[in-house]
């Protein structure tokens, strides 16, 4: 019988310690994003000053190292900072607003985390601005259980408060609508509708879709009163028209 030379067993092991730590390495799990909150909402009143900042913590909820970056996809919304890394533990970053020479009205803009070894990347938080006008130029704001008034009211465009009691997505419907109802019974009170067409950036601004997201809210609503069997409706086209009431 050939005599093995007396390193041959140490060429073994060596291979052997090889082959676990490259199987090792390949297991690792791979860093994944959590963010929390998912949502946040500002309020402000128009020449006034820009609300206080909020935070917004990221952490690695998988394995290995998540180095993360993170952006805003508006103008108005900044973050600070806008990097690090995590293997677990809580970044915690500062979503700031600039209400400079912005109109009243309802903004939404995205806090985008990213992460390019995360499984999951990107992630974000759906950041909504209400700006007020100056308290002496306020409008009209129509109850949403006062049918009479809105129906008084048809044909202009308006805001309408109160809360979301009721909601269904007929997805077997003609038209795909999405209705967000003030009362329950619905019959004979005001109602918002989003058709099929606009569903998917509802989705995107009010995850994981608004009739989950603004169920048993106070909201408000602003858009063209119409009426349909000569119940009062706002359709709503764009996120921007409904926003939560703080």
């Amino acid at each position: 019988m050939e005599n093995k030379p007396k390193w041959y067993p140490v060429l073994l092991f060596a291979v052997a310690f090889l082959l676990v730590c490259s199987v090792v390495a390949c297991e690792q799990e791979a860093p994944s994003i959590t963010i929390e909150p998912t949502s946040l909402n500002f309020t402000a009143e128009q020449e006034g000053t820009s609300p206080p900042g909020q935070t917004l913590s990221i952490r690695n909820s998988a394995g290995g190292t998540l180095s993360w970056s993170a952006s805003s996809d508006a103008d108005w919304l900044t973050v600070n900072p806008d990097s690090g890394s995590s293997t677990g533990e809580l970044d915690n970053i500062t979503l700031s607003v600039n209400i400079s020479s912005m109109d009243p009205g309802y903004y939404i803009a995205l806090a985008v985390v990213s992460a390019p070894a995360a499984t999951n990347t990107p992630q974000a938080a759906v950041v909504s601005l209400s700006i007020k006008p100056p308290h002496d130029e306020e409008e009209q704001v129509l109850d949403a259980l006062d049918t009479e008034t809105l129906l008084d009211h048809a044909g202009e465009v308006r805001t309408v408060e109160g809360i979301v009691v009721r909601t269904y997505y007929a997805e077997k419907s003609k038209g795909k609508p999405t209705f967000l109802d003030f009362h329950d019974p619905y019959e004979g009170y005001f109602k918002a509708l989003i058709w099929g067409d606009n569903r998917a950036k509802f989705i995107e601004a009010f995850p994981p879709n608004p009739e989950t997201y603004f169920k048993d809210k106070k909201v408000r609503i602003k858009g063209l009163i119409e009426t349909y069997e000569g119940e009062p409706e706002i359709i709503l086209n764009d996120p921007s028209q409904i926003w939560i009431v703080q």
